[in-house]
């Protein structure tokens, strides 16, 4: 096949178990999938293309290239530093200790081997959360390590947050960079056709003051770039009324992002999905510290579509099938304990009677669901078009249907530790790992076959070197040497 002159590359992925996460195309037990150049061109039980490449998908799971919608890839080279951490230790060793050290070329590779790391899980669209660019060189190391990769990314441009020296303003009281985002978009992203697009990471009600938050959000609307901001909403917060004052002042649209929230009233979450802007629940990380629900549950009672991602790999894992699972099963028990308290209080009729009725078989004292609140393909469609949706990119990505770009995840179920497999869904939401993901395909290339990513020139040199810089950063903190 030609256009404007060029060899256009088809694969026809071939008798799969197709789970599209398209209400029009569905599921199916056994199907094929065509692509040509970037895009899916037909998906069907069986499609003839004696042109193109065979992928056989036989025994495998197809499904749509997982979205990862808020990670912070920077600290890749950090890696599994702060598990035990609690109250503000994050941000005194990495934000205040670490993040200071980095050169740019650590921020490079940072980025690229975390990239990898995620396209090797089955991750094909990210959204980076850079918020250590100290300098530009920072900004265009870490959007080299994003472009070297061969994610489909958002790249999130940020900003440090450092205490202030004697006579500085504080960080809140700081619009983000206008001539930083002018750079980038009239240079590297003038056009949104890349697989690597601009972003604005923006610090929001609870980090900034209210003109702070006018000027930056207006930049990103200038621009039309998605902007990011982490929230929390609690009482500390610079904009007590957040984003109900936000909207009030015509600021919020729906391209913009939060992550986080988990304080916010039910209320205020109203608010943000009336005027389209999405919500990322990082579960993963969120229960660790916090004794609220991620905003899952909340959101879709609100009427908005969840949004799920990992956050940061400084104390958890980065996989979107650890963190789709993670998100399943604590919306299921904070539902669960919702329950329970319900029933203390005399609420939940129906529930009640249930109970009663099978209490030979619960014991006395709890609750039992006649069914689970959540579903698995819930999971994967947060994991996927829902994430899609919250970075502005549904259109383009986030199910396997004709027309949209060739994002793809091969899973091969013949593994120990996913045999038989006899629900796809199931097998690709509760038990599939890293080594599952035999092909990765992203806009329409190869990224992963046959369990290898391809074109990684010196996979042994890289484990080394983030090893190494890892190492080096903490040193230049002032952790001391660890040698393990």
């Amino acid at each position: 096949m030609r256009a404007q002159g060029l060899d256009v590359q088809k694969y026809l992925i071939k008798s799969g178990a197709i789970i599209s996460v398209d209400p029009d195309i569905g599921r199916m037990s056994k199907g094929d999938v065509l692509i040509e150049g970037d895009r899916i061109a037909a998906i069907a039980p069986e499609i003839e293309a004696p042109d193109a490449e065979v992928v056989d998908a036989t025994r495998m799971i197809v499904i749509p290239g997982l979205v990862n919608a808020h990670i912070h890839l920077w600290q890749t080279i950090l890696r599994g530093i702060g598990n035990n951490w609690g109250g503000s230790d994050y941000y005194n060793y990495v934000h205040a200790g670490a993040a200071p050290r980095f050169t740019p070329d650590d921020t490079r590779v940072s980025t690229y081997a975390g990239a990898l790391s995620q396209i090797n899980a089955g991750t094909t669209t990210l959204f980076d959360w850079c918020h250590n660019n100290t300098t530009p060189e920072h900004t265009d190391a870490a959007i080299e390590g994003l472009t070297a990769s061969g994610v489909r990314a958002l790249f999130g441009h940020g900003t440090v947050k450092p205490k202030p020296k004697p006579g500085d303003k504080p960080f809140s009281e700081i619009p983000h960079p206008r001539a930083e985002i002018e750079r980038l978009r009239r240079r590297r992203f003038a056009a949104d056709s890349g697989l690597v697009q601009l972003a604005m990471c923006i610090l929001g009600p609870d980090y900034a003051t209210l003109d702070v938050c006018r000027q930056d959000f207006t930049l990103a609307r200038e621009y039309d770039l998605i902007s990011s901001a982490h929230v929390w909403g609690r009482a500390n917060r610079l904009i007590p009324t957040g984003y109900r004052q936000i909207a009030a002042e015509g600021l919020l649209t729906s391209k913009h992002n939060l992550a986080h929230a988990n304080y916010i009233e039910n209320d205020e979450i109203k608010v943000i999905v009336d005027h389209g802007a999405s919500i990322t629940a990082t579960g993963i990380v969120e229960i660790k510290n916090h004794a609220v629900p991620p905003l899952i549950g909340r959101v879709k009672a609100q009427g908005g579509t969840p949004s799920i991602a990992n956050d940061t790999e400084v104390g958890v894992i980065g996989t979107m099938f650890a963190t789709m699972r993670m998100a399943l099963m604590v919306q299921r028990l904070f539902d669960n304990i919702d329950l329970n308290e319900r029933l203390k209080r005399g609420e939940a009729p129906e529930a009640a009677a249930y109970i009663r009725e099978n209490l030979k078989q619960i014991g006395a004292g709890g609750g039992l669901r006649e069914e689970t609140t959540v579903r698995s393909i819930e999971a994967l469609e947060w994991a996927t078009i829902n994430n899609a949706r919250a970075l502005g990119l549904e259109s383009r990505i986030g199910s396997l249907t004709p027309g949209k770009k060739a994002d793809i995840v091969l899973l091969t179920r013949d593994t120990l530790n996913m045999a038989p497999a006899h629900d796809p869904i199931d097998a690709a939401v509760m038990f599939a790992e890293t080594g599952n993901v035999d092909t990765v395909f992203i806009d329409g290339k190869p990224r992963k076959r046959g369990g290898v990513l391809l074109d990684i020139p010196d996979l042994p040199g890289l484990l080394h070197e983030i090893g190494e810089r890892g190492r080096g950063v903490l040193a230049r903190a002032g952790f001391g040497q660890i040698s393990w």
